[in-house]
């Protein structure tokens, strides 16, 4: 782009979307609101339809407004989009992807999205950057509108479901050398906040700087307390076997109404989260690095995970670094599995009085794992780490843990009231703790009874002389 391209002045959408289809332009927005109802007409929604590739396959990208230039900056600091979820109904068939990004070396800075109108979900994302060498910074979604809504991931994720799910996700990226700085995703729907995902095209160099992701939550007891609507209708029942052995909701735990905070998905190269929060969401980091080290690892540098259903949920080939999570509402960690991932986490919080049954599992091959506390005066509930155990079936904690491979694995457990269970399916792993230490059968036993040394009585030598009584 020339350094002496002059800034374009632009007040409505119409030119918004003008702009994004050209190249080279500096673009400043005048700040307001502004209603997509009032530019995303039916003439305008037939030209996007048009533009859909006939030969598509699958579901190809529909969107409503599209940044397909290259070498521009956008300037859209106090600037409120408002999408009214009825206008899906105008979308062709596709993934939706209501803001879409396939341009190349764009910035795009200051943009607020908020969704209004009937309670339904696109089935897609709010915003989606592909192409290469884009940046958005200091973008805020607030995300509302999926359906059934309320129940977290209790009626379904994807594939068959019980009732038909209409998920609403934020911000999703693809393509490379792609960054997103200081956004933030506030969510009221069920999907993912941010996710990384190739999307049939090589994905990698990603990177994320100080984003926020921010989810509810909401105890499966007050969902047992409904009179009406799908999960009376489905008689309280979930995808998820409990620990009964039936697919009934159980009261006594906390579910996150989103999906995860940060997510990646197999297939995707170096991926960078740094400095990136997530509070309340279902997963806080939920990261499927490849097995293959050598097409990319990834490195959470400063992470936070708060109040999540599970702060970190790790793969293969991840590196966890300077950060923390609780286990306010689930397990600080789940290391589903995979290979050569190295996690230093730091235990913070008070706990729950929810139910919680392990503060980690940890499965897979060639790991290595700390965990340590800076809080040492706080009493959090002495949860046990497992080692040699999968995570519970769909992550869900109402769900058995069962054992699982683990082998070649380092554990050091800096946290002396966390105990460490150890099933038959750990070998050749090396355990450091200060903490209690059992073999999964040695936990199944009840326990005996403390020894205790016997007061003992002194000596005969040691006992004082009785004293003289004056006649």
């Amino acid at each position: 782009m020339s350094a002496r391209a002059e800034t374009v002045e632009i007040s409505s959408l119409r030119e918004l979307a003008e702009y994004a289809a050209k190249s080279g332009n500096v673009v400043r927005m005048k700040p307001g609101v502004y209603s997509m109802s009032e530019y995303f007409s039916d003439d305008v929604a037939a030209e996007a339809r048009r533009l859909v590739p006939k030969q598509a396959t699958g579901r190809p990208p529909v969107w409503m407004l599209r940044f397909s230039g290259n070498d521009n900056q956008f300037d859209l600091r106090d600037v409120t989009i408002e999408i009214d979820t009825a206008l899906y109904s105008k979308l062709a068939g596709g993934y939706r992807r209501l803001l879409f990004m396939p341009g190349e070396r764009n910035t795009l800075q200051g943009l607020t999205v908020v969704h209004t109108g009937p309670q339904r979900g696109s089935g897609g994302n709010t915003f989606s950057v592909w192409g290469v060498g884009n940046t958005l910074e200091n973008v805020t979604l607030h995300i509302s509108g999926s359906t059934p809504y309320g129940y977290g991931d209790l009626l379904g994720k994807g594939g068959p479901t019980p009732v038909p799910l209409e998920k609403q996700s934020g911000m999703m990226v693809a393509g490379r050398d792609n960054t997103l700085k200081r956004c933030r995703v506030i969510s009221r729907a069920l999907g993912h906040l941010f996710y990384i995902q190739p999307q049939n095209q090589v994905t990698d160099n990603i990177r994320l700087e100080d984003c926020y992701a921010e989810g509810v939550v909401r105890s499966t007891a007050d969902m047992l307390r409904e009179t009406s609507g799908p999960l009376v209708d489905l008689k309280f029942g979930t995808i998820a076997e409990n620990r009964d052995g039936r697919f009934l909701i159980v009261p006594g735990y906390m579910k996150s109404l989103t999906e995860d905070g940060f997510r990646t998905y197999s297939g995707t190269g170096r991926i960078t989260l740094l400095n990136c929060t997530a509070i309340n969401t279902r997963a806080g980091f939920e990261i499927a690095g490849p097995d293959d080290g050598a097409v990319g690892r990834t490195l959470i540098d400063g992470g936070n995970a708060l109040g999540c259903e599970r702060a970190y949920l790790i793969g293969s080939n991840t590196d966890v670094r300077r950060s923390r999570g609780d286990t306010t509402h689930g397990p600080l960690l789940y290391l589903r599995g995979g290979r050569d991932s190295d996690v230093e986490l730091e235990l913070t919080g008070e706990g729950s009085d929810f139910t919680v049954h392990a503060l980690a599992t940890i499965a897979g091959q060639g790991h290595r794992v700390r965990l340590f506390t800076r809080e040492r005066a706080r009493v959090a509930p002495s949860l046990p780490i497992m080692l040699g155990f999968a995570m519970p079936a769909h992550a869900e904690m109402a769900s058995p843990i069962r054992p699982a491979a683990a082998k070649n694995i380092r554990l050091v457990n800096e946290l002396p009231r966390n105990s460490v269970i150890r099933s038959a399916e750990a070998t050749d792993c090396a355990v450091e703790t200060t903490g209690a230490s059992f073999t999964d059968e040695e936990s199944r036993r009840p326990p005996g009874r403390p020894q205790t040394r016997p007061a003992t009585r002194p000596a005969a030598a040691d006992v004082p002389a009785e004293p003289v009584q004056a006649p």
